[in-house]
């Protein structure tokens, strides 16, 4: 009788095991949203690394609803895995080198998907110089100003030695914080960089008063 009973007790045990890996068996997400996050159609530079700038998607309908972050690479792009389905896409508050407005965009997956985000950033580069001159790395470019709520703490021109660029990923910097005109040349001596580097790229910078991102080139100048 207690052999039968075991029996019986093994054979409910297995039933559930196997319900429930059943159960959480679902497939993997097959749609890519992609797209990048620009002003007047032109991709905002910003930092790539640590997955630092961020979007967030919410869908609504589900009893656990939580974001899902979705990173931002250096030059404004981004790309996810996602279910088809229509999603909200939104911006954080201080995180971007843009307004705090919460701006929504309501975005409908089906197969892969492309969009563009629209933001309004405190400021923009344009008409962006990089030349080297025997040991230095000369930029120059303007800033033109969209928002004036925020001042300017400072223009930098940076390089390091990996295709990652900006102020956490540098091997060295140059930063000129009084900022009085719209028009910007730095210089920056690139020599030991050059010397032990095997590639290096450059890229200038805005960093915005009050805000932590800054805004960049979104493309890359090799150097080496």
């Amino acid at each position: 009788m207690r052999i039968y009973v075991k029996r019986i007790i093994i054979a409910c045990c297995s039933f559930l095991v196997l319900g429930s890996c059943g159960k959480d068996n679902y497939d993997a997400p097959g749609s890519t949203l992609s797209g990048k996050v620009s002003y007047q159609g032109k991709p905002i530079g910003v930092r790539g690394s640590n997955q630092s700038v961020y979007l967030q998607l919410w869908q609504d309908g589900f009893q656990f609803r939580s974001a899902i972050n979705v990173y931002l690479t250096q030059d404004g792009s981004f790309s996810a895995q996602l279910f088809d389905g229509t999603y909200k896409m939104v911006s954080t508050s201080g995180n971007g080198p843009w307004g705090g407005t919460r701006d929504t965009l309501l975005v409908e997956v089906k197969g892969n998907t492309s969009i563009d985000y629209s933001v309004k950033p405190y400021y923009t580069l344009s008409n962006i110089n990089y030349q080297v001159e025997g040991n230095l790395l000369k930029a120059s470019f303007d800033i033109e100003t969209i928002d004036n709520s925020r001042g300017i703490d400072g223009v930098v021109l940076l390089v390091n030695d990996t295709k990652f660029v900006d102020l956490g990923q540098y091997a060295a910097k140059i930063e000129k914080n009084d900022v009085t005109t719209s028009h910007v040349e730095l210089a920056l001596d690139v020599k030991d960089v050059l010397d032990k580097g095997t590639a290096v790229y450059g890229r200038v910078g805005l960093r915005i008063s009050g805000i932590t991102e800054a805004i960049y080139d979104s493309a890359l100048y090799k150097l080496k």
